[in-house]
C-alpha cells in the first residue's frame, strides 16, 4: 500500500513538471515567433495598431452652461487645410466659416426657446485636404430655466381676429417663415452685437403670457423701453430682407447677418432702410414707435438662428468677439 502511494506521488510530480515545461515552452516559442515576424514585416504595420496619433481638429463650445434661448459659439481649431465642415445639431446643419488664418473656423448654434432640458451633441465630420475624414462630437447639457408667467385680462376684441385680419396674419407668417428658412452662406457680421437702443429692459425673453385664461406663444424677443423717435441702430452688419408694416409688429425691419442669423426690429415709427440695402454695425435703420398691436412706444428686438428662437441679448456678450481660443494645434503639412 505504501509503495502504491509513493508511486502515485512520483507520477503526479512528473506530470506537473511536464505541464509546467510544456506551457513555458509554448510561451517562449510564441515570443520568438513575434520577434521573427517583427524583423520581416514593415515597422509601420505595428505602429498603426498601437499608436494613437493626435486628431488634427478640436471642437469647443462657449458658454459652458446652456439654457433654452441661448446662442453657443462653436470654435473649430484645425492643424491643416479643410475642404468641408459637416457638423449637425440633430438634423440641423451648423454652418462654419473660416476666420482670419487657416486654423480657425467659427459657427453659431441656436438653442430654441422651447428646447427641453437634457443632453445634446454637436457632431459630424471634417474633411481635410487630401481626403482625410475626421469624426468629431461635442456633448453638452441644456439646463432647465423657469421663465416668468404673466396673466392678463383684456377685451375680447384685442385677442380675437376678424377673418380679414386673420388672413393677413397667416400671409405674413408664411413670409417670415420663408425668410428664416433662407440661408446666406457668408458671415456678414463682425464681433459682438450692439444693443439697438440704450435703454432698460421692460419685458424679457421667454416670458409666458396667459390672456383671458388662454396660453399665448412665449415672448420670443426682448422689449426695450424708449420714447417715440429714438434712433434704432443695426445690431451688426447685414442685408435688409424686410422693411414693411406687419399686423402685429407694425413697421418692421429684418436684417440677414449670414450663416442663418437674423435680427428683427418691430413697432418702428419710421424705417430708414429698404429691402436690398446693406447696413453696417450701428447704422440707424429706423426710429422707435408704437405701430402694430402695442399699447405704448418701445422696441421689440428678436433673433432667429437657423430658425431657432434665441435671446438677442446673447449676441452682445463677450464670447461673440472675434478672437479665437488661445490654444492652438500643431500645424500639419
Amino acid at each position: 500500500m505504501r509503495r502504491r502511494l509513493k508511486l502515485s506521488r512520483i507520477s503526479l510530480q512528473i506530470t506537473s513538471r511536464l505541464v509546467w515545461f510544456s506551457s513555458h515552452q509554448v510561451v517562449r516559442l510564441f515570443c520568438l515567433f513575434l520577434i521573427a515576424i517583427s524583423l520581416v514585416l514593415p515597422q509601420s504595420l505595428f505602429l498603426q495598431t498601437v499608436s494613437n496619433p493626435a486628431i488634427p481638429a478640436r471642437l469647443s463650445l462657449q458658454p459652458t452652461k446652456t439654457f433654452p434661448g441661448d446662442v453657443l459659439r462653436a470654435d473649430l481649431k484645425v492643424a491643416k487645410g479643410v475642404e468641408t465642415v459637416n457638423l449637425f445639431l440633430g438634423s440641423q446643419r451648423i454652418a462654419f466659416q473660416r476666420q482670419v488664418g487657416l486654423d480657425h473656423w467659427l459657427g453659431l448654434v441656436g438653442i430654441d426657446l422651447e428646447t427641453k432640458p437634457g443632453g445634446y451633441s454637436l457632431k459630424g465630420t471634417v474633411v481635410f485636404e487630401g481626403g482625410q475624414i475626421v469624426e468629431l462630437e461635442q456633448v453638452f447639457q441644456v439646463l432647465p430655466k423657469a421663465f416668468p408667467v404673466q396673466r392678463i385680462q383684456v377685451e375680447e376684441k384685442y385677442v380675437t381676429l376678424d377673418p380679414k385680419a386673420e388672413k393677413r396674419v397667416e400671409e405674413e407668417s408664411r413670409k417670415l417663415k420663408a425668410i428664416w428658412q433662407t440661408f446666406t452662406p457668408q458671415k456678414l457680421w463682425q464681433g459682438r452685437f450692439l444693443s439697438p437702443v440704450a435703454s432698460q429692459l421692460t419685458s424679457g425673453f421667454g416670458r409666458r403670457r396667459i390672456v383671458n385664461n388662454q396660453p399665448r406663444s412665449p415672448h420670443s424677443g426682448v422689449d426695450l423701453k424708449a420714447t417715440t423717435g429714438t434712433p434704432i441702430k443695426a445690431g451688426n452688419a447685414g442685408n435688409v430682407v424686410l422693411a414693411e408694416d406687419l399686423y402685429f409688429s407694425g413697421n418692421t425691419v429684418v436684417l440677414d447677418h449670414g450663416l442663418g442669423l437674423y435680427t428683427f426690429y418691430a413697432h418702428c415709427s419710421s424705417m430708414a432702410v429698404s429691402p436690398g440695402d446693406t447696413v453696417t454695425r450701428g447704422q440707424v435703420i429706423g426710429e422707435v414707435g408704437a405701430t402694430g398691436r402695442v399699447t405704448g412706444p418701445h422696441l421689440h428686438w428678436a433673433c432667429r438662428l437657423n430658425e431657432a428662437r434665441v435671446n438677442p441679448l446673447e449676441l452682445t456678450k463677450v464670447w461673440m468677439a472675434e478672437a479665437p481660443p488661445a490654444n492652438k494645434l500643431t500645424r500639419s503639412r
